[in-house]
């Protein structure tokens, strides 16, 4: 017996233990106390986390400037009227001149339903009406200088709130709420609530119903993510989440976080990163980024139909007219590129050339190439191989230096930053000065997150390009679980919407047995079919690359001829 107190005691001895750190981790979590209320209700409740640190703006950058006070308060919506406050604090809102934020969240009843469907549903469908009529006629009333910001950190990629990861669903948020706050309180800013994580322009609101953007540095979010680096200095970190925002004309409110409290930022700060914008005004920062493009916009020849085929399987197809050629450093100076450049012009068809400025003669990769050709150590093999595309009246695509914004270092050029990026590219296409009519300029991400983070600018793109391969995860092995060409279509094309360039689909292919391929490509067919703006489409005919995929076997994209024609007759099918 005395053998059973004495566990007992151990049991009960640890349960105390276990239960103190709940309390603990409680008290202290914010997010768990949100994941774990019982009940949830429409507080207000003043914010000393997220300072509001500056305003910036590149339409007016005179008017960028450390901000010294500002109050910030956050309401949870979770119930349709009612809203709980402390009656003193909200009664000063009307006598001081303070600026005032709110940021606004929508939450189901309890932390469950939350995150089983989606709470901005609800304020869409008009759920809290009231709740948001007595936040403007009762609480705000007619002070000036409002912001209402809403759900914020919307773009990262992490479950923290119930709101992130829907892109569609915030934007007809977004519009809702703002029409119904100024329906009230006319005077009110609607702040667009994004942390300014890669990516952030595809959950962009539109022009009419931003008023000002935001960006946070070092959000909670982020910092349970690896996928990109987040231990950036201060300076460098918030360079960068404002050259994500330099399509938008609006004024942009930084943020701070646990990560980086207030005591970090000063007026300092924002004058060197004013001057760092400045210096590239005439380019990178043209007021030319707020132009947007014309919808629906056709392009004025037939879809051309190319295929990056090295061993010449499909190449003699009557309905292929463009092929797609990779040259780098040394096929360049061993003449390879060459010879394979010319048997493409013997065939009579355009081509697709992509420079990857990689692979010296010694077999080595110089992780410095981007800036080593903006400063001239590459100009003779460049020259060289100007002379070589120079050498026909064939169009010719060039494609330069591609994929540059996915976060790995495949290629030394990729993971780099932007500006050191687009100055390359520029230096690169303006080489020779005005290239002749048949060479067309290509600007080739793969589209994904932030691909325009590396826009290099109208005046150096012809044509824009992205890849799209049915697989999504390279450790998948189903064929069945690749994704839709139409999905990854529209996600991608999302994403360089605010580029008014036509688009050249320059790789593109999906894996698995023929009759899943033709399939796939048949829904790619009637996708393209309803996008006049795509100027072609080229197939990648071969396995990927051995060493891109580690100990996993490459994916083969190979299609047979009977799977090429079946595209090629959906694609002309009239219905």
């Amino acid at each position: 017996m005395s053998i059973l107190k004495k566990y007992y005691k151990i049991i009960i001895g640890l349960g105390l233990v276990l239960l103190l750190a709940a309390v603990y981790v409680l008290r202290n979590n914010e997010f768990l106390k949100d994941l774990l209320a019982v009940r949830m209700s429409n507080t207000l409740e003043k914010v000393d986390s997220e300072p509001i640190l500056a305003k910036f703006s590149f339409a007016t950058p005179g008017e960028n400037y450390a901000i010294d006070e500002f109050k910030h308060y956050r309401l949870k919506l979770a119930q349709p009227n009612g809203i709980n406050f402390n009656e003193s604090e909200i009664n000063k809102w009307q006598t001081d001149t303070v600026p005032l934020m709110i940021t606004v969240e929508t939450w189901g009843a309890n932390a469950v339903s939350s995150y089983k469907s989606n709470p901005m549903a609800k304020l869409v469908d008009g759920y809290f009406d009231e709740a948001l009529k007595k936040l403007c006629v009762e609480l705000i009333k007619n002070k000036e200088q409002v912001y209402i910001r809403f759900n914020p950190e919307v773009e990262v990629p992490y479950k923290r709130y119930p709101w992130q990861g829907y892109v569609l669903e915030y934007i007809k948020a977004f519009e809702s709420l703002s029409e119904k706050c100024k329906t009230h309180a006319p005077q009110i800013k609607m702040v667009w609530g994004a942390a300014g994580y890669p990516g952030v322009l595809e959950y962009y609101p539109g022009d009419e119903a931003v008023d000002v953007a935001s960006v946070i540095l070092k959000s909670d979010s982020e910092k349970m993510l690896d996928t990109y680096p987040k231990d950036y200095p201060v300076e460098y970190d918030l360079k960068r989440r404002l050259h994500r925002l330099r399509f938008l004309d609006k004024p942009i409110f930084v943020f701070g976080s646990n990560q980086t409290p207030k005591n970090e930022f000063d007026s300092s700060l924002v004058k060197t990163i004013t001057a760092q914008i400045e210096k590239e005004r005439s380019v990178i920062y043209s007021p030319e980024n707020f132009q947007r493009p014309i919808p629906n916009s056709k392009t004025d020849q037939n879809l051309k139909i190319g295929l990056y085929d090295p061993n010449d399987l499909l190449n003699a197809e009557p309905m292929i007219s463009v092929e797609h050629l990779f040259v780098d450093f040394s096929n360049l100076n061993d003449g390879s590129f060459e010879e394979r450049f010319n048997k493409v012009l013997e065939r009579n068809h355009d081509v697709i050339v992509t420079f990857e400025p990689f692979r010296l003669p010694d077999g080595s990769a110089d992780l410095n190439v981007l800036q080593n050709i903006t400063e001239g150590k590459y100009d003779e093999e460049i020259s060289a191989f100007y002379d070589i595309i120079f050498n026909t009246d064939k169009k010719v695509y060039l494609r330069y230096a591609h994929e540059m914004e996915i976060p790995i270092t495949r290629y030394p050029w990729q993971s780099q930053d932007p500006i050191v990026y687009i100055k390359s590219f520029r230096c690169f296409m303006n080489f020779k000065g005005e290239l002749p009519s048949n060479i067309k300029r290509v600007w080739g991400p793969a589209g994904d997150r932030g691909s325009i983070e590396w826009y290099p600018g109208n005046d150096v793109v012809d044509v824009m390009s992205i890849a799209i391969y049915g697989l999504p995860d390279k450790n998948i092995t189903d064929p069945n679980m690749q994704e839709s060409f139409k999905t990854i279509f529209n996600r991608k094309t999302r994403r360089v919407r605010f580029i008014d360039k036509p688009l050249f689909i320059t790789e593109f292919g999906v894996k698995g047995p023929e009759d899943y391929q033709t399939n796939w490509l048949e829904g790619a067919a009637k996708v393209l079919r309803e996008h006049p703006g795509v100027l072609g489409v080229n197939y990648f005919n071969m396995s990927d690359t051995p060493k891109a995929w580690g100990d996993i076997k490459p994916p083969d994209w190979s299609i047979t001829k009977q799977t090429l024609h079946h595209f090629y007759n959906t694609l002309n099918q009239v219905e």
